[in-house]
Order: C-alpha cells, then sequence, then structure tokens
C-alpha cells in the first residue's frame, strides 16, 4: 500500500489564509502606533522650541514691555502649532478607528463567508 506524501503547500496556504487578517491588523497597529510615535516627537520639538524662545526673549528685551509682548507673541504662535497639533491628533485616532472598523467588517464577512460555504 503506498501512503499519500504530505501536502505542505495546502497546509501553509490553509494557515496563511486563516491568519491574514491577523497579520494585516498587526501591520496596521504598527503603522499607527510609529505615526503616533512620531507626532508625540513633533510635539516634543515643539514643547522645546517654545521653551528655548522664551529662554532667548528673557535674555534680549531691554524692558518689561518688551518681555511681556514677545511673550506674548510666542505664546501665541505656540498655541496655534498645540490647536494644529490636536487637529492631527484626532486625524490619526479618527483614521485608527476607521482601520479598526474596517477589519472588524472584513473578518465578519470572511467568518460568514466560511459558515456559508460550510453549510
Amino acid at each position: 500500500m503506498t501512503q499519500k506524501t504530505f501536502d505542505f503547500t495546502a497546509l501553509f496556504d490553509t494557515y496563511r489564509q486563516a491568519f491574514a487578517p491577523v497579520i494585516a491588523a498587526q501591520q496596521t497597529g504598527l503603522q499607527t502606533l510609529e505615526r503616533l510615535a512620531r507626532y508625540q516627537f513633533a510635539v516634543a520639538g515643539d514643547y522645546l522650541e517654545w521653551t528655548l524662545s522664551q529662554v532667548k526673549t528673557s535674555t534680549e528685551p531691554k524692558s518689561v514691555a518688551d518681555l511681556v509682548s514677545q511673550q506674548s507673541a510666542l505664546n501665541s504662535s505656540f498655541s496655534d502649532k498645540l490647536r494644529a497639533r490636536a487637529e492631527e491628533f484626532t486625524q490619526i485616532a479618527s483614521e485608527s478607528q476607521a482601520n479598526v472598523t474596517k477589519w472588524f467588517d472584513d473578518a465578519r464577512a470572511k467568518v460568514a463567508e466560511t459558515a456559508t460555504k460550510a453549510a
């Protein structure tokens, strides 16, 4: 009696198809983490730039009125930057939420398709 050889290709294809949604979710999650890390780095850079500007302006002016006007200008520009960063964070969060929703919808559709095939 002859034995059939085990088909490793079919086995690996089955595993690849089964874990494809998980791998896609991991890749999307890592891309989002990288994006958040870059965002935090940019915010930290904005804070550092603002702090150095505050130190520089505190040593330059000749009068209190000049100091107050320069610090007011720095603070208003910094608040504009932080407002833009908050909008950027909102965009990152909404895109991440959309990706998660899409992943769940795709996984649910695949499970439903598999269930109808099995029935």
